[in-house]
């Protein structure tokens, strides 16, 4: 499987390359980042960047995919599908705060749905923030995700503090649903 460079008005979803290390280092050093983030450590090292580029190399992209987001040829953040065992993609994400509020991430996640409603064939994805967590909420709730459940979850950037997370489903109908009302 070649990796899926996708595409949208605004952003570029690249694979990740080593010199975009510096960069989420320095992202991920921000905490205000990290602790919306359930298995990222704070402080953020260069071990920890270095040791994360390599796994995202080496792991299958039937299992994973990570996405480098760009915007104007600039990193910006990472989105992510993870694939479960069952074949149902978990959305994860983060974006450097200086590109908060920009409907970037909105933006990313929609076209990310897109691939797995159409690319990989996914009947249903599943996504989650912490409960503290407004504005990934609402990128959730922008793009049709349903609240499904809340669960604990550990915060590595907080000492492990337990968190609670909700749990939210896109449903392939739903989202046909959808994009028939906005075409």
């Amino acid at each position: 499987m070649e990796f899926p460079e996708l595409k949208t008005q605004r952003l570029t979803l690249r694979a990740l390359r080593k010199d975009d290390l510096t960069l989420i280092c320095d992202f991920l050093n921000n905490f205000e980042v990290t602790r919306m983030l359930s298995v990222v450590p704070y402080p953020y090292t260069k071990a920890d960047g270095e040791w994360w580029l390599n796994n995202c190399a080496n792991t299958p992209l039937t299992q994973e995919i990570n996405w480098a987001i760009e915007f104007e040829h600039h990193f910006v953040g990472v989105i992510s599908i993870h694939i479960s065992e069952e074949g149902v993609p978990l959305i994860g994400y983060w974006l450097a705060k200086p590109f908060w509020g920009k409907g970037f991430m909105s933006e990313a996640t929609a076209e990310v749905i897109r691939y797995c409603f159409e690319d990989l064939g996914s009947e249903r994805i599943t996504c989650g923030a912490f409960d503290e967590n407004h504005g990934s909420l609402r990128v959730q709730k922008k793009n049709g995700f349903q609240r499904t459940g809340l669960r604990p979850d550990k915060c590595r950037a907080r000492g492990n503090e337990v968190m609670t997370l909700i749990e939210t489903e896109l449903t392939r109908p739903l989202w046909e649903a959808m994009r028939a009302v906005t075409v």
